[in-house]
């Protein structure tokens, strides 16, 4: 059964919900997407299938996400990809503070979840998994940013960032952080992500050391919104937490 938890990042109140089917059990941190939180729907599917598979989970929003009452605090505009690794490495020694087994520890990650899971590389970590993860961020348009150069927003085929994420994000690189990772590693990609090329799962795949294994589910989009892609993700995963951890 699951409980809501709470816990603190640099003075910031972190809401997560904590599953936990037994002591000693591994446990799997769920690392959300820029736009996400805690209580997208692939999370909750996740966390019910691997607690009746035995596995302990935490699921939580990174500051400024979430919806009220749990939401948890910042500013969004301040969830850079620096301050999320702070986030993330602060629920990382939550869970293992928990009765959860500190020494069984694994990650998935999506989108910029997965992102910040790999540019940490934290060797707490034993098993990561990265959905519709992208290895870069995408140029900028040239035109626009230099016409927004004083906006608070950038603008990319697809889209538009706030500058505060955007340029700091960019100063990282995803593909040189995977190749210090020394923890088998999975990656699932839909075909027809419309917002994460599928090219920058196989530029990470490449970075990869083994173990590692991509997988790319056909017609899938960037959630995986399908049930069909969905159940094809939960199958995958747990294949590898249940091989790896």
């Amino acid at each position: 059964m699951e409980k809501p938890v709470s816990f603190y990042s640099e003075g910031k109140r972190i809401f997560a919900n904590l599953s936990l089917p037994r002591e000693g059990a591994p446990g799997v941190l769920f690392s959300h997407g820029l736009e996400g939180s805690k209580d997208g729907t692939k999370w909750l599917i996740l966390a019910s299938r691997l607690s009746d598979s035995g596995y302990a989970s935490l699921r939580f929003s990174y500051r400024g996400c979430g919806e009220v009452p749990e939401r948890s605090e910042g500013d969004p505009r301040d969830s850079t990809l620096t301050e999320r690794i702070k986030d993330y490495r602060t629920a990382i020694a939550y869970l293992q503070g928990t009765r959860a087994n500190p020494e069984r520890l694994g990650v998935i990650g999506s989108s910029f979840g997965g992102m910040t899971a790999l540019a940490a590389h934290d060797p707490r970590v034993k098993v990561i998994v990265c959905l519709a993860t992208p290895s870069r961020m995408p140029e900028m348009l040239g035109g626009v940013a230099a016409a927004q150069k004083d906006s608070e927003w950038v603008e990319f085929r697809g889209g538009r960032l706030q500058r505060s994420i955007y340029e700091d994000t960019a100063r990282y690189n995803i593909c040189e952080a995977v190749k210090d990772i020394r923890c088998p590693l999975l990656i699932i990609h839909g075909g027809a992500d419309e917002v994460v090329l599928v090219d920058n799962a196989h530029d990470i795949y490449r970075s990869a050391s083994e173990p590692k294994r991509l997988v790319v589910v056909e017609g899938g989009n960037h959630s995986f919104t399908e049930p069909d892609h969905l159940e094809r993700v939960v199958v995958l995963v747990l294949e590898w937490l249940d091989r790896y951890l």
